[in-house]
């Protein structure tokens, strides 16, 4: 190979020569356009331009004059006009970087980067006060001085005019630059300049006359100032960069701190810093200003460390190594030391955290001191860049075609014909992004982050790799790495390509056929071997899957550098043999002066992140998503944290809120509650030491196992009832089953052996052995029951049962042993907890357990997770038989939510029920009645334990008194419950005692109920598990409301009901709707089931207590990515003491924490007026607005935008509302947001008035106010329109996100992973609107506002419904609209 560098050889092939010695330096526009920029450029005469670009001018045939200019940027000879050379002073971004464009920086500078914290700091401040300094001078100097001193000046002084002309220039292209691209979007920035650079004696000459500007330049205090260059910025070179990233980079080169030097061993390969992504805990208070208006200058600007894909992985890493909060102490003999929850000497690889670490923005522990030490900081960001990328790849191989294509590759644009010509004989604008994918690949390697194929046999492996996907019905087959046609090449090579053996095997669904082929044919040295094992016999195969990928990425650089717009161009042989040859002489080149000091090798054409470093990776980024998510999401739903970290898995399906809020996709307004806490003294930790964190990942892995199991159970059920629909239909793109992995492999006995081995052995127990033995002994007595019904059970199934029976035993023996005291001070970490995710995988499992009719099994583990006890048998034969074997541990009341707690005890009588049932078959044969007396004994006795503790909802214990078959009146008689005192929950209609003393059966209170008429449509099909379709009433033409084209559901029906005025019944009298004076109907409406009530809760009332109530514990606030306070789902709970004496300890939960400060609020609210409550709203979402900088950092706050797209109708709900039944129902949310967030009722009506006057009592008077004209919004006439042409659309408007910490039915069962929307950008801010004020035509206006609960024919009412209707009906309206068939009615 030529030894001549690389800089020569591009320079010879652009035709750099010495003959430039009298060309001038200036800057050009490169168009006539509107908007065109400048560029740098040198003004050449016409002796130096080349004959072949000459153009023949004729005098007279142009008004313009036109001159040759060559651009530094690209080196191409452009003919251009007189008149877009510019004459204005340059400013000193231009200075700067003409002078980088002329003067090669001295190799024996050093560089920013090697400077200490406090020589930092010094270089700061000194660059600020010369540029005081020459501003100051610039503002004394005269216009005739400045003209006659065009060039020096331009070099020294700084224009504030010039300042607002560079920043409106880029103002323009804000659009396209101002969001990040996501991962395919944006092409990483490449280190290698593409030459041609100016020549050796323009480059003398400017020197000379830079060394001359040098000595004139005198500060205040006689200190000469060092003026160095910056080097050449190969990012902004239109042959580098797309389109899309060219204005980001050139406001980043406005913004940089001038006479900075940014110098590595290896220019080629550096890039010039961008102090504005630099830490700023240095800067002094009077530098901090300006450098704010930097960082506004460069808002848009991108590099590789400021890239989100690097900066929420180093968030992360920085937050979970160095806050206090995760800090834990590890023991050694008899005293202990602090130490990190990760660290090299438990066996954790942190090479790739301790990397991100140092790229952390805001970071200022030791790891980002020591990385700028290194004098290659700029490639080694960009490598990590490409780590970060690939982290959110599918994977886990990548070839290199793959990686170029998204992430290197310079982005297709108009070629001028001078390009063309020049792309036919060279690839130049490819070597440069080529040299940097080399460059970081290498970096990686050195690093240990990634590797290659370490063998013949993982290369056939991963080659010959195929699965089948399903996407579109198809079950088409796809490769792993290499395409159907890349195999057949590596299978050609192989010498089995035409093999009639080789093609038969192609007919298999997932055959590796690359292994297969190296396994069976040998080669000639194995074949005349001694030795006969599987190493010796493969035949080699990685050579030729380099070849193979390798040609790849020759044909897509051929492609990419020929094609034009719009055109595709197929490369031709000999022009991917010569891209070959240049990428070979990159590769060689990037290994030479890479940092392993290495001999050269051939080019890693597939490579994948090392494990031992990704492992640790994920497991970090595991606890960092499972501590935000909190005590609300305790259940894997397929995209966050609990995942698998022993797997590979779908890591790419994970998302994580930091991403998501610096791409703008989720806003999270309570960042300014998480602090950081440096002090490792004070603080409290999260985890104690370290064997609480491995028995945290070992319940990481578990849950990861049973909700994997769960999906693959629930998928299988779902593929064989379309199978048995469809039995006639054969259809093979469906899978019989779908695979998951024993993780822990609890379906051997040896596997759960293990397990319980390994959580005793992160206990301080002595007597470990014996426990094992134990332990292990009751496992396999439950496992060996239920091996008598494995055989009719799934593989999933039975990993789900038994998993659940192996936490149900080392649960037990948790509880009985208290070995964690932490939840009973903290119960908001139970998330964080082994033994509360122990009791959720029992929990899950129950259903199970009741559909194999194992109600003993069942009851005996519900049993365990509500109180504690170990049953292995029940006794029927004495009514006090149960109630005797009832026990309280006082631990086991912290593992679950009340609402969980009473969905338990619930299952609990009906499993036993059930087992008393088939007991007393077992022992009789006649059918005599059922003794319940046993069943009604032990519910008694929950019922006045639970009701007093207020351990379980209201709702379960209105459950509980059913089963008791008495009013609830003399039910409750005699037990105090504190939920129905403080949310005046009433427990009949009627206040007659004697009333309720001639009732014989089970009554409490019931709401209003309107009943109406709605018939089902009939069909065809029998599809139980889709819902009732009903055809609604025909519409007003003068009705501006959205046209029902289509069948409605039952709760779009109940709105049309209420609308035309056919809903409420005139026959109730008490209806709020039937007074003389107010006409019925006009009600607009939502089925949003309470949307907007838990909306109003997080503006109105969330906010206001968080800011009057000071955090008083570290631990509620985890991470900056939280929808809520941990504590927001610990409900109001007692718990009892051991020893059953009626002595109560408080929970503190969310409301008895800030008990105070939500009761003062809550009283000042119930005293509101209408307008007041209106306003309210309306000052709450303006703060929140103006919270925000601008209208960039709005964009990210999506729910902000959404608030403020219908704050007047928030406004006139709450003013209908009023502050009385707003403050009613704020109260049941902070009493216990976990359950009330969910059981609203499905509709909230809304509607407008003018009263009448007292004077006149005329009805007439008293008109409805049109919504649209007075509100607007989406009561306005162009937003139906729209509507109604967008009825694909569906009504339901209701959203995870309206939900504080958690899903819609989060305690409602499994939910499945597919059931997750992916979130969408807003992309217009709407505008702020006006307050709303309760006046429309100079009238008065009055707002009636209504909840509804919807019910079909068949349905009934919920307790948890129940709760709401009554709270609600205290102080608004609430009612129930009951749906029969006309044949019911009659």
């Amino acid at each position: 190979m030529d030894n001549t560098s690389v800089g020569e050889r591009k320079r010879k092939a652009s035709g750099s020569s010495s003959s430039m010695n009298n060309v001038t330096f200036v800057w050009a526009r490169d168009g006539n356009h509107e908007g065109a920029k400048e560029h740098a450029a040198y003004l050449l005469q016409t002796s130096d331009v080349p004959s072949s670009q000459l153009i023949v001018e004729n005098d007279g045939d142009d008004e313009y004059q036109y001159v040759y200019v060559r651009w530094c940027s690209t080196g191409t000879i452009s003919r251009i006009r007189k008149n877009n050379i510019s004459t204005e002073e340059l400013a000193s971004r231009r200075c700067r970087r003409a002078a980088a464009a002329t003067q090669q920086a001295p190799k024996s500078k050093s560089s920013r980067l090697s400077l200490s914290k406090k020589q930092r700091q010094h270089w700061r401040d000194q660059q600020q006060k010369d540029r005081r300094n020459k501003q100051d001078r610039g503002k004394t100097c005269g216009q005739d001085d400045q003209a006659q001193k065009r060039h020096k000046s331009s070099n020294e002084n700084k224009p504030n005019s010039m300042e607002h002309d560079v920043i409106n220039i880029y103002d323009s292209d804000s659009d396209d630059a101002g969001e990040e691209k996501k991962e395919d979007d944006v092409t990483i920035r490449q280190s290698k300049p593409i030459y041609p650079l100016p020549c050796d004696a323009l480059v003398q000459e400017d020197t000379k006359l830079q060394q001359k500007q040098q000595q004139d330049k005198r500060t205040d205090d006689g200190v000469t100032k060092s003026s160095t260059a910056i080097p050449h910025n190969p990012l902004v070179q239109e042959g580098n960069v797309s389109v899309e990233t060219k204005p980001q980079l050139q406001q980043q080169e406005e913004a940089q701190v001038p006479n900075a030097t940014i110098q590595s061993n290896k220019p080629k390969s550096a890039l010039p810093c961008n102090p504005l992504v630099q830490e700023e805990e240095g800067v002094s208070t009077e530098t901090k200003p300006q450098v704010q208006q930097q960082h506004a200058t460069a808002r848009h600007s991108f590099t590789p460390r400021s890239s989100a894909y690097v900066q929420h992985l180093a968030e992360a890493c920085h937050i979970i190594m160095s806050d206090a909060r995760w800090r834990t102490l590890k023991q050694s003999g008899n005293s202990s030391r602090e130490v990190s929850l990760f660290n090299w000497e438990e066996g954790d690889d942190l090479s790739a955290v301790k990397a991100f670490m140092s790229l952390y923005d805001d970071a200022t522990n030791e790891e980002a001191e020591k990385q700028t030490n290194i004098e290659d900081d700029i490639i080694f960001e960009r490598s990590m860049n490409l780590y970060s990328r690939i982290y959110h790849r599918k994977g886990p191989w990548l070839d290199l075609a793959d990686l170029y294509v998204r992430y290197y590759a310079p982005k297709a644009r108009a070629k001028t014909e001078t390009e063309t010509e020049k792309s036919n004989t060279s690839f130049s604008n490819h070597q440069a992004a080529l040299q940097s994918l080399f460059v970081d690949i290498v970096r990686l390697e050195s690093m240990g982050l990634v590797r290659s194929f370490e063998s013949e046999y993982e290369c056939g492996t991963v080659a010959g790799q195929v699965t089948t996907s399903q996407s579109g019905g198809g079950g088409m087959k796809r490769g792993v790495v290499l395409s159907a046609e890349e195999r057949r090449e590596v299978l050609r090579m192989l010498g089995g390509g035409k093999s009639p053996k080789a093609a038969a095997a192609t007919l298999s669904d997932c055959t590796n056929e690359v292994l297969s082929q190296m396994q069976s044919q040998k080669t000639l040295v194995s074949a005349f071997s001694a030795t006969k094992s599987k190493t010796t016999s493969l035949l080699p195969v990685r050579k030729h899957v380099d070849k193979v990928l390798l040609r790849k990425l020759a044909s897509k650089v051929v492609s990419l550098s020929k094609s034009r717009e719009g055109q595709v161009y197929a490369p031709k042989k000999a022009e991917v043999d010569n891209a070959l040859k240049m990428i070979e002489s990159e590769w060689n080149d990037a290994t030479t002066d890479s940092f392993m000091q290495q001999s050269r090798r051939s080019v890693l054409s597939t490579i994948r992140l090392r494990e031992a470093p990704l492992q640790t990776l994920r497991r970090l980024m595991r606890l960092f998503l499972c501590a935000g998510g909190g005590p609300g999401s305790m259940r894997g739903d397929g995209t966050n944290g609990w995942r698998s970290c022993l797997v590979e898995g779908d890591w790419h399906k994970v998302e994580y809120p930091g991403l998501n809020s610096r791409f703008g996709l989720e806003a999270y307004p309570l960042q300014k509650y998480f602090v950081a806490e440096p002090d490792h003294s004070l603080v409290t930790r999260e985890i104690e030491t370290l064997n609480e964190f491995a028995l945290f990942e070992i319940g990481a892995e578990l849950r990861s196992s049973i909700d994997q199991a769960i999906e693959a159970y629930e998928t299988e059920k779902m593929i064989r009832r379309r199978k048995e629909k469809s039995s006639m239909v054969t259809d093979t793109s469906q899978p019989d089953s779908v695979s998951v992995l024993d993780v822990f492999h609890l379906l051997a006995k040896d596997g759960r052996f293990n397990l319980v081995r390994k959580v005793l052995s992160c206990l301080d127990n002595p007597n470990n052995e014996l426990e094992l033995l134990t332990i292990c002994r009751k496992i396999e007595n439950d496992v060996q029951q239920l091996n008598t019904i494995r055989d009719s059970m799934s593989e999933h199934e039975s990993l789900i049962l038994t998993t659940s029976i192996v936490c149900r035993w080392m649960l037990q023996f948790r509880i009985v042993n208290s070995f964690s005291s932490s939840l009973s001070v903290r119960p908001w970490l139970r998330h964080l907890s082994l033994d509360a995710i122990m009791t959720y995988v029992t929990w899950d499992a129950v259903p199970f357990l009741e559909k194999r009719d194992l109600y003993v099994m069942a009851s005996s583990s519900l049993m365990t997770i509500l109180f504690g006890t170990e049953v292995q048998s029940f006794c029927f034969d004495d009514p006090d038989a149960l109630s005797n074997q009832f026990q309280y541990n006082q631990y086991a009341q912290y593992l679950l939510p009340r609402r969980n707690r009473g969905k338990a005890i619930e299952r609990l009588l009906i499993d036993l029920t059930h087992a008393h049932r088939k007991s007393q078959k077992k022992k009789s044969n006649k059918t005599t009645p059922l003794d319940l007396s046993p069943i009604q004994g032990f519910c008694r006795l929950l019922l006045g334990n639970t009701a007093t503790s207020c351990s379980i909802p209201f709702s379960s214990i209105r459950n509980l008194a059913r089963r008791l078959k008495a009013p609830l009146t003399k039910t409750m008689d005699g037990i105090s419950n504190d939920e129905m005192q403080l949310l005046h929950i009433r427990l009949d209609n009627v206040s007659s005692s004697d009333e309720i003393e001639s009732c014989t059966g089970y009554r409490d209170w019931t709401p209003e109920t309107d009943v109406a008429v709605g018939n089902a449509i009939s069909n065809d099909r029998d599809e139980s598990s889709k819902r009732c379709a009903f055809v609604g009433w025909e519409s007003n033409d003068n009705d501006n409301r959205p046209e029902s084209t289509r069948s409605l559901n039952v709760e779009e029906l109940a709105l049309e009901l209420y609308h035309s005025a056919r809903l409420p019944n005139t026959n109730d009298k008490d209806s709020k709707d039937n007074v003389s004076n107010v006409p019925r109907g006009n009600w607009e409406g939502w089925h949003n089931e309470g949307g907007h009530a838990r909306k109003l809760f997080r503006i109105m009332f969330l906010q206001a207590v968080l800011e009057s109530t000071p955090v008083d514990d570290p631990t509620i606030f985890l991470t900056p990515y939280q929808h809520s306070p941990h504590d927001l789902h610990v409900g109001y709970q007692k718990i009892a003491s051991d020893d059953c004496n009626k002595k109560f300890s408080l929970i503190r939960g969310f409301y008895e924490r800030r008990r105070h400060s939500v009761e003062a609020f809550l009283s000042k609210l119930s005293q509101q007026t209408d307008q007041s409550v209106s306003h309210l709203v309306y000052d709450s979402v303006k703060a929140h607005w103006d919270s925000h900088a601008n209208d960039e950092s709005r964009m990210k706050d999506v729910p902000l935008l959404r608030d403020v797209a219908e704050l007047r109708t928030l406004s006139m709900i709450a003013a209908g509302l009023g502050g009385q039944a707003l403050s009613s129902m704020f109260r049941a949310l902070a009493f216990d947001y976990r359950h009330y967030s969910g059981g609203l009722p499905d509709l909230l009506l809304a509607r407008a008035r003018c009263p009448s006057t007292h004077t006149s009592g005329d009805s007439k008077d008293n008109h409805f106010v049109d919504l649209g004209e007075w509100i607007g919004e989406a009561f306005c006439k162009d937003y139906i329109e729209e509507e109604n042409l967008n009825r694909s659309i569906s009504m339901l408007a209701d959203r995870d996100d309206d939900f504080l910490g958690c899903s819609k039915n989060v305690d409602s069962g499994h939910n499945k992973f597919s059931s997750k929307k992916k979130r969408q950008k807003i992309s217009v801010i709407p505008a702020f609107p006006n307050k709303l004020q309760l006046i429309h035509s100079e009238k008065l206006v009055e707002v009636d506002c209504m909840f509804v609960e919807v019910k079909s024919a068949n349905d009934r009412l919920d307790a948890r419904q129940e709760d709401w209707l009554n709270i609600i009906d205290m102080c608004g309206a609430a009612r129930v609209c009951k749906f029969g068939s006309k044949k019911q009615s009659k």
